[in-house]
């Protein structure tokens, strides 16, 4: 295979230095890509390749923050800067030729093109539009998208509409950093090879479902973002619907990459729309003097309860949850068995970050002569048990699987359609009002404070 060419938009931005910058240095520090991988930076304005890697933290995942000096110019040979403005047709040619050039130096001249875009959903049209028109979209290219994908139904259909005019599904890459970290993916190894399971998962066993994604800082400077987008949109209808979908969905013994997202769909549709008088919202204290607006009724905060079409799962509370100012930072996903003891239950726990493992809670009898019970846990720890295993961060996982050609961890148009549509009575119930927007303090759960 040819060394494939990585075209980030939006390489000064704020995913592009905390996500994107780290993750390709790993990649180049453990030599997982060939040598004459080549990332171009596109940017509006001139770029230094020195500046913008200095402002970057590369080896924050690192112990210590020891960086790597083999790893830092392994990146900084493979980078270079394009200067191009969105709108102008004649930048797409030049970026072409650049690509051109590049190819030539392979003995093959068939590098795959990656287009990454590493900017709001919004800015994609002229992008988008320009590298068709350009016929930068031929069967070598491919296009990563950043969710979230769209606003609400008709945006996502919209923007749908437009990548299909140039692009294959097979061509389109929508990422989900999610469903890339370690225990997300064990999710359905646990489910296909540990059989004891199997039987118990439905509504005859299953009292409820919990996925929940929680942190501890606020928006981090990212005003202009979180004013369009809100927790909503920002993790529910993509990150923590997929989570739950992939938890859930019916198995087969063959889940290749299609399988996989075939069973995901047919879950996802038949999600019955949310309740919004089952929904709850919040704001944390100081939020509006963030981000400049007196009147914000962007959520922080919000939680919603679905219920599902299918016979299997009538009946079962699924609760998804997330927040930023909340009082710990955690992504997991509980499953609540069914008991016949008021007193007692078991939970399951896949615990995504920060800590990846896998947690199974038990009722035992104490000690003594008295038959008392206890909660006790059995814990499989991925950092504890595999120390001495290199770990792939989620967003390294996202690039390489995208070099390979494997859409497995990747969400499908029908998929994201799904997803709105589940979203939209909520979406439409809290538009630009704030009935029911509690106003929690920092570091409290709101509702509880």
């Amino acid at each position: 295979m040819d060394a494939p060419i990585l075209i980030i938009f939006g390489i000064t931005g704020d995913l592009s230095k905390r996500k994107l910058l780290p993750a390709l240095y790993h990649i180049f520090s453990q030599q997982l890509l060939p040598p004459d991988t080549k990332i171009i930076g596109i940017s509006r304005r001139p770029l230094n390749v020195d500046e913008l890697l200095g402002s970057v933290e590369l080896c924050v995942l690192e112990k210590d923050n020891v960086c790597d000096p083999a790893g830092i110019k392994r990146l900084k040979d493979a980078l270079e800067s394009f200067q191009l403005e969105p709108s102008t047709a004649a930048d797409y040619e030049r970026l072409k030729q650049r690509l051109t050039q590049l190819d030539a130096e392979t003995t093959t001249g068939n590098r795959e093109h990656l287009f990454y875009m590493s900017i709001p959903p919004d800015a994609y049209k002229p992008i988008v539009t320009a590298l068709g028109e350009a016929g930068l979209n031929d069967r070598r290219s491919r296009l990563l998208l950043e969710k979230p994908f769209g606003y609400d139904t008709a945006s996502a259909e919209n923007l749908i509409e437009l990548v299909d005019r140039y692009f294959t599904e097979e061509q389109v890459y929508r990422i989900d950093h999610y469903l890339a970290k370690e225990t997300a993916q064990n999710l359905l190894t646990f489910r296909l090879y540990n059989p004891i399971f199997s039987s118990l998962w439905n509504a005859e066993h299953i009292e409820r479902v919990e996925v929940r994604a929680t942190e501890k800082i606020g928006i981090e400077g990212r005003a202009e973002f979180y004013e369009q987008t809100g927790a909503l949109r920002d993790l529910i209808q993509s990150h923590l619907l997929q989570l739950l979908a992939i938890t859930l969905m019916d198995l087969t013994a063959d889940m290749t990459s299609a399988e996989i997202h075939r069973t995901k769909q047919y879950f996802l549709e038949q999600l019955l729309p949310a309740d919004p008088q089952l929904a709850l919202r919040g704001q944390y204290e100081g939020y509006r003097q963030e981000v400049n607006n007196d009147n914000s009724t962007s959520e922080t905060y919000a939680r919603i309860h679905l219920r599902h079409g299918a016979e299997r799962w009538q009946g079962v509370d699924f609760i998804l949850e997330t927040g930023k100012a909340l009082p710990e930072k955690l992504t997991e996903i509980t499953i609540h068995f069914k008991t016949t003891h008021n007193h007692s239950s078991n939970n399951l726990t896949f615990q995504v970050q920060p800590d990846e493992g896998i947690k199974l809670d038990l009722i035992v009898k104490a000690p003594g002569l008295e038959n008392e019970t206890r909660h006790t846990a059995l814990d499989f720890d991925y950092q504890k048990l595999y120390a001495d295993t290199q770990h792939i961060d989620a967003y390294e996982r996202v690039l390489l699987d995208a070099v390979r050609a494997d859409q497995s961890l990747f969400s499908s148009d029908a998929e994201v359609l799904a997803t709105w549509r589940v979203l939209q009575p909520v979406l439409d119930a809290w538009k630009d009002n704030s009935s029911g927007l509690l106003i929690y303090p920092q570091g409290t759960l709101p509702g509880k404070a």
